[in-house]
């Protein structure tokens, strides 16, 4: 497909942003949150399709169980917002996962 003179490229959001910070409650306790936001972008080169602007918060719990060893639980879209990650072209639209979590155990070397 041609993309015609002033097209916006897809899937390419006008302003995306991040936020992430984790806080040690006690030595053996510590909590995370994010802020992912991206505003909305077009399906294909057409721009006749436009994907939504979102907003996630997703948040962690991990406790260290050693020096380079520590279990952690990661919570994602956690007021489970409805939004559309990504698109192979107008109709082919990804939605994103809904309220989901992961445990993982993480080794430093």
């Amino acid at each position: 497909m041609a993309a015609r003179l002033g097209a916006q490229v897809a899937q390419v959001p006008h302003h995306s942003f991040s936020l992430w910070n984790n806080y040690q409650i006690v030595p053996k306790l510590g909590v995370g949150m994010g802020i992912i936001h991206r505003s909305d972008m077009f399906a294909a080169i057409d721009d006749a399709v436009v994907l939504p602007g979102y907003t996630r918060v997703d948040a962690a719990v991990f406790v260290p169980l050693t020096e380079k060893i520590r279990l952690q639980a990661n919570f994602e879209n956690l007021f489970n917002r409805k939004y559309y990650l990504n698109a192979d072209n107008n109709n082919n639209i990804s939605p994103g996962s809904s309220r989901g979590a992961r445990v993982g155990l993480i080794a430093r070397f």
